[in-house]
């Protein structure tokens, strides 16, 4: 059942993932304080976004406005998700639970406008003691289930976050290994953009094109075999083999695959966006293989070609912080609550 009383001050914030999906309530006049309530939702045990919302909210009271972050192009303030069978239309959700306002925003989008909100403490810096230029724009890319991009430029006192599709842009191998990776996905697939390469979507493909001429542990084997879900088995090899001296080649020649196409990938959105002020490393997955990430070979990729030394000057951080495309989409739904939300970048 929909609640049907509403409350002037509640904003519902979301994150809409792949697999998952985020939501949680802020009472407007309290932020930048914490949420009143927050919970996360497995997306396959819905048909759909609204059933979700509704059970979200049960009975309680009706939020005056709402702001999600999704995963996929937003054109009209309305989003079929990339990787999900979802379509969202704010104007819809307007009418069903009756709020005022209804933003769709890009989830990198969100992203982006959490990263000023974040506190030092949600960030590990891959070059630590570099200094973001002032009043420059900042970058983010996370590899998540795809690969998403954004970035952010300076406007008076304020950052406005917009959107990038980059992460389907085509696919640029920088050694022989990855040329020959190239040809192996595009055999697999025709054209092939830099998300099929790098994320978490690609780590069995990855793994695949490591495992052609590489034996593959018995107890691993068993295991892909048997999952749902190859990347976490993936992922979890690789971390072993390096903290529990368990060896597996495959898997932690994958993962390197995966950090140099993400070191090099980063360079690119950097020099695209002249992104002096930071570039940011989000997603669950970059936090997750923190133990992975070789920071000087992460760096020396990065800090390439005619460029390098002002790529050496940009501060490069993985965001640890997982709430903070909620942070991003609450700060844009406050936003739009005092202002004009057809100001605020979205697809």
């Amino acid at each position: 059942m929909i609640a049907t009383s509403k409350n002037s001050g509640l904003l519902l914030v979301g994150d809409l993932g792949a697999t998952k999906t985020s939501l949680a309530l802020y009472r407007a006049e309290a932020w930048p304080g914490p949420p009143l309530r927050q919970q996360t939702f497995r997306n396959q045990d819905f048909a759909g976004f609204d059933d979700l919302l509704t059970t979200f909210l049960g009975d309680r009271t009706l939020p005056a406005a709402i702001c999600l972050g999704v995963a996929g192009p937003v054109l009209g303030n309305a989003a079929h998700m990339t990787n999900l069978s979802w379509s969202i239309q704010g104007a819809a959700l307007q009418a069903r639970f009756g709020c005022s306002q209804a933003l769709l925003v890009n989830d990198l989008v969100a992203t982006a406008a959490g990263i000023p909100w974040l506190a030092p403490a949600d960030l590990h810096p891959l070059n630590p003691n570099k200094k973001n230029a002032s009043g420059a724009a900042m970058a983010v890319l996370a590899p998540g289930s795809g690969l998403g991009e954004a970035f952010l430029v300076p406007h008076g006192d304020l950052f406005l976050p917009f959107p990038s599709e980059g992460g389907h842009a085509s696919f640029a191998p920088r050694t022989a290994k990855q040329i020959e990776l190239l040809r192996f996905m595009a055999d697999r697939h025709g054209h092939v953009s830099v998300e099929q390469v790098c994320s978490g979507l690609a780590i069995p493909e990855l793994f695949a094109f490591v495992a052609a001429n590489r034996p593959v542990p018995e107890w691993l084997a068993t295991e892909l075999e048997l999952a749902a879900d190859k990347t976490p088995v993936i992922v979890r090899a690789a971390i072993d083999a390096g903290q529990l001296n368990k060896p597996c080649d495959p898997a932690v020649l994958a993962l390197d695959l995966f950090l140099d196409i993400l070191a090099d990938e980063a360079a690119n959105l950097a020099l695209k966006t002249l992104a002096l002020g930071g570039l940011f490393i989000g997603g669950g997955l970059a936090a997750r293989i923190l133990p992975l990430i070789e920071a000087e070979r992460f760096m020396a990729i990065f800090t390439r070609g005619v460029h390098h030394q002002m790529l050496a000057r940009i501060p490069v951080q993985v965001i640890l912080n997982p709430q903070t495309a909620l942070l991003g989409a609450a700060a844009l739904g406050i936003q739009a609550m005092h202002h004009d939300p057809a100001a605020i970048p979205s697809a």
